[in-house]
């Protein structure tokens, strides 16, 4: 195994003496927190931990995985002594939200993650830019565990194939196949995970795609599309259906820059940024954001949707 993965072995000593463990994934969680949070889950029940997750409510695309009743559901206030916190899918410990006041008061602090952006804020750090998914990473850790099972093969897949856009995007590595072959061999239904996560789509999310696309501003390659709170809520809709807009953007004949800008229900405007060639980590990270050289997001505060998406074209024109 790849010296990346040299603090597996003192991770896993970490969680066989450790009780209270807290797994959390980052704000509006996508696939790949979602997945590695109830994977690694499920990992810690078969040695018979009681481990709880903190997550945000996320779309319906993930409605076929069990949860199994592991998301916390009470006040976070009530989570005390915490022997182990592990960050899943998160660049930096803002991202974690309101489970950061948590991990801050946690005895040990592991951070398990796969972007680039990453800081390293745990006391250890099993970070590989180089793995497609932070699932990935999850495989590694829970096959050297030996406790894989179809249940917790079926969360890693459905990871993987939502960070890497079905396999086709530049993140997916031979290891990734290699991965994705085993997973397969445990009985992992292949077909049923690319369809719930790439093509099933809600009746709400083709409205807000339908009004983003009303939104479009097409300046050279770059393509940008915003949609207000109101917009959205007018539709009947929540910012759990946009999830999409970015990549449909991005596969544009002759764009190659793809953002997707919009209004949080605080105010706060959250944006993606895709690329087929230039880092947009460098670009997020400008804003305070990060993430993957061809994928990243930021969070902008105290301005409009308009401001947002002038200052982010400045920047774009300036690299």
């Amino acid at each position: 195994m790849s010296n990346i993965y040299e603090n597996i072995k003192p991770f896993i000593e970490l969680v066989e003496k450790s009780n209270n463990i807290v797994l959390a994934g980052h704000i509006s969680p996508d696939g790949d927190a979602i997945s590695s949070c109830f994977a690694f889950c499920s990992a810690l029940r078969k040695m018979n931990k009681n481990p709880i997750v903190l997550l945000e409510d996320y779309g319906n695309s993930y409605e076929y995985i069990k949860n199994d009743n592991m998301i916390y559901r009470e006040d976070y206030n009530n989570i005390k002594d915490v022997d182990l916190f592990i960050s899943l899918d998160c660049g930096d410990i803002k991202r974690l939200g309101f489970a950061k006041e948590i991990f801050e008061k946690a005895k040990y602090t592991v951070n398990i993650d796969h972007h680039i952006s990453n800081d390293n804020f745990g006391k250890l750090n099993i970070v590989n830019p180089k793995a497609s998914s932070t699932s990935e990473i999850m495989f590694e850790i829970i096959n050297h565990m030996g406790k894989l099972d179809l249940n917790i093969a079926t969360y890693i897949y459905t990871g993987i194939v939502f960070d890497t856009g079905g396999f086709k995007h530049n993140c997916t590595t031979n290891r990734t196949h290699q991965i994705a072959g085993e997973l397969i061999s445990l009985g992992v239904d292949s077909v049923k995970i690319h369809s719930n996560v790439l093509t099933l789509h809600s009746l709400e999310s083709s409205k807000l795609l339908a009004r983003s696309i009303q939104n479009i501003y097409i300046e050279n390659d770059i393509i940008v599309s915003t949609l207000s709170n109101d917009e959205i809520v007018s539709l009947g809709c929540s910012h759990k259906n946009t999830g999409n807009i970015i990549q449909y953007l991005l596969d544009t004949k002759g764009i190659n820059v793809s953002v997707f800008i919009y209004e949080k229900e605080d105010g706060s405007i959250k944006v993606s940024f895709r690329s087929k060639t230039i880092d947009v980590n460098k670009i997020a990270s400008y804003f305070g954001g990060g993430g993957h050289i061809l994928a990243a997001g930021a969070t902008l505060k105290d301005m409009t949707i308009q401001q947002a998406k002038e200052v982010v074209l400045q920047k774009i024109r300036s690299v």
